[in-house]
């Protein structure tokens, strides 16, 4: 049984790393899409009409969800890597990584929704609470398992 959550839980765990491999990507070529909803909320002015209007914090603030991007690719990797190296052998210590991991960036992602006031569902957010969500479960299904080890 412990071998059967361990793979299941790193199978979501993969999962999860794919969905942020793939949203990513997005936020990276598609950011004027993927943010509109959320430059409307914050400043209460339309993201094309603004970048029509030539406005620098516009441009900067594309250029910050395009980091975020970038931030995510990274992450993404890193989790596909230690999900397909230590995670599915059930190494305890991939579950810490994996934990702290996610949490950041699942929660800075959300945290950042929820301080600008805006956590409605749209695109963006629910990107964030799809990967929270597949994230949760990617721990929880094997954490008993693997946590139970004693370590070497």
């Amino acid at each position: 049984m412990a071998k059967s959550t361990v793979k299941i839980g790193s199978s979501i765990m993969m999962a999860m790393a794919v969905f942020a491999l793939v949203v990513s990507v997005l936020w990276i070529s598609i950011t004027e899409v993927m943010f509109v909803s959320d430059y409307l909320a914050y400043t209460g002015q339309g993201l094309s009409d603004a970048l029509a209007a030539g406005s620098k914090s516009a441009e900067l603030w594309l250029t910050t969800k395009r980091l975020w991007g970038f931030e995510l690719l990274g992450i993404s990797v890193l989790m596909l890597f230690v999900t397909a190296q230590s995670y599915a052998k059930g190494e305890r210590w991939s579950w810490f990584a994996l934990l702290i991991t996610g949490c950041i960036l699942w929660g800075s992602l959300i945290g950042y929704k929820v301080a600008i006031g805006y956590f409605q569902p749209t695109m963006s957010s629910m990107t964030f609470i799809v990967g929270a969500v597949l994230f949760a479960i990617g721990l929880a299904v094997p954490a008993k398992a693997i946590l139970s080890k004693k370590s070497a």
